[in-house]
């Protein structure tokens, strides 16, 4: 069933691509902003007792729609699990944006890659230089491939239902939302958001990191994994994309001007640094990282059957 479900949320996304922000994300954007505009007290307890609201009030009315579902018949369970994996994943989002930075690169037209890369990221680039704008998007690729596919596919088969594939992306919309706030009584109160976050893609990033290696260069992989990942700027982070990195055979990271300064930023990853051809490696990485996650499935799906 979760197989299934997969695959018909993908192939409806392909026939009928949501639009950049899905609908899901704006909902949970909306709700987490409204539970701080009510609960922000500027301190851990607030934020606590907030995130805890937060996640009874999606989680709770999900699961009862699923049990209810699962009851009625399973094709209505298989229905909601679909449509939830359908305005949650941005796969095909991010292997379209990857293709359309390449062609950008690949025409000499730097200005309208990093134009893409931005509206990508929702936020200005920081260079336009091809090189930098290439390693950016790899590195932005690699980890909207974990945030936005990976992890939340492995959620989705460890608790029940769409419960996995809503947790996940709620939790890092209110991490993202409440922690990196400019007021210091905003990052109090996201604290604890942010600890959750970090509880719950602890593995979900090493499994990344893991299915990285196996559909790449796995050598070179983990040995990014290991010696670089620690040295990033957000470690955790550092993990996702040493990985890729080093499975691509790329090296990403390294300084980047922007304006007159200079963003400093540890290496990764081996080789020569990314250009526009290390955009296509990357899809090709992203695409072999998704058959390994069917495949995944479908074994789980046929164990259960056994």
């Amino acid at each position: 069933m979760n197989l299934a479900a997969l695959l018909a949320a993908l192939v409806a996304q392909y026939a009928y691509p949501p639009p950049d922000r899905p609908p899901l994300a704006a909902f949970y954007g909306r709700l987490c902003l409204s539970t701080s505009k009510r609960l922000n007290a500027g301190d851990r307890n607030s934020g606590i007792l907030a995130y805890l609201l937060l996640v009874a009030v999606v989680l709770v009315p999900v699961g009862l729609v699923a049990a209810l579902a699962a009851w009625l018949h399973g094709f209505l369970l298989f229905a909601l699990d679909a449509l939830v994996l359908y305005g949650s994943l941005r796969f095909l989002q991010s292997t379209a944006n990857l293709g359309a930075i390449e062609r950008h690169l690949r025409d000499a037209d730097a200005p309208a890659a990093a134009r893409r890369l931005a509206q990508w990221q929702g936020e200005p680039a920081l260079s336009d230089d091809p090189g930098a704008t290439a390693r950016l998007a790899a590195e932005h690729g690699l980890r909207e491939a974990h945030h936005g596919t990976f992890a939340i596919l492995l959620w989705f088969l460890v608790l029940p239902g769409p419960l996995g594939a809503v947790l996940y992306p709620l939790t890092q919309r209110a991490a993202r939302q409440w922690e990196l706030g400019e007021d210091p009584d905003e990052r109090e109160f996201g604290w604890f958001a942010g600890r959750a976050f970090e509880v719950l893609d602890w593995v979900p990033r090493r499994v990344t990191a893991f299915v990285f290696a196996i559909v790449g260069n796995f050598e070179d992989a983990l040995f990014c994994w290991r010696s670089q990942a620690s040295h990033w700027l957000r470690p955790g982070e550092g993990i996702v994309l040493a990985s890729g990195a080093g499975a691509l055979g790329v090296r990403l990271g390294e300084p980047v001007a922007h304006g007159e300064n200079v963003v400093d930023r540890p290496a990764l990853g081996t080789g020569e640094a990314a250009g526009e051809e290390a955009l296509a490696s990357l899809e090709g990485l992203l695409w072999r990282a998704l058959v390994l996650w069917l495949a995944a499935f479908l074994l789980l799906a046929a164990l259960s059957l056994s």
